[in-house]
């Protein structure tokens, strides 16, 4: 069986979120786009270019139902048109992965690395660090995560864990820190 097949046979027993259940209720009209994509569009008939140009930078929007019940389409087009898709991909392995503060601290410490002049003014890095950590303190980034898959099924979760094992064949190289590795060793292992 092709990994498309069983990327969508794993989550064929979800259903379509309503037309107010796509975005988090926060999301504004930055959103609009987004959301008339994802009522007119099935996982299966999400094109390579429409989750590349709408879908990608905006993960973060979508309800945990919408992404869970579009996350097939998104496994499937990571896999398959990685090159078309490079930039999407990392973001679906982020979502996919348990954030840790280390993660965010380490994420900062190479932000100071960059040369003066082409980095941040040290005011503004040190503005940034503090909302970051702020922001993972708070635990939106875990709250978030564990909305998403604490409901998955074994199935699914064992169909999550497949496309990291698939990924990491074919992409690994481009993911040198270990982040396919902390999303398997964090979450997905357990299946």
């Amino acid at each position: 069986m092709s990994f498309k097949a069983r990327f969508f046979d794993a989550f064929a027993s979800r259903l379509r979120p309503l037309p107010n259940e796509i975005l988090r209720p926060q999301v504004g009209h930055d959103g609009d786009r987004l959301r008339e994509l994802l009522i007119a569009k099935t996982p299966a008939e999400l094109s390579v270019d429409e989750i590349r140009t709408v879908v990608g930078g905006n993960l973060w929007m979508l309800s945990p139902q919408a992404f869970r019940y579009f996350l097939p389409s998104f496994l499937n087009a990571a896999l398959e048109s990685y090159s078309s898709l490079s930039v999407f991909a990392y973001e679906l392995v982020g979502a996919l992965t348990e954030l840790r503060r280390d993660d965010v601290v380490e994420m900062l410490d190479q932000l100071d690395t960059i040369p003066p002049g082409i980095g941040l003014p040290a005011a503004t890095a040190e503005l940034l660090r503090r909302q970051q950590l702020e922001w993972f303190d708070s635990g939106t980034p875990t709250s978030m995560f564990h909305e998403r898959v604490d409901s998955l099924t074994a199935a699914e979760g064992a169909t999550i864990l497949d496309f990291f094992v698939a990924f990491r064949e074919a992409h690994g190289a481009d993911f040198p820190s270990g982040e396919l590795e902390n999303a398997v060793e964090r979450y997905w292992g357990r299946y």
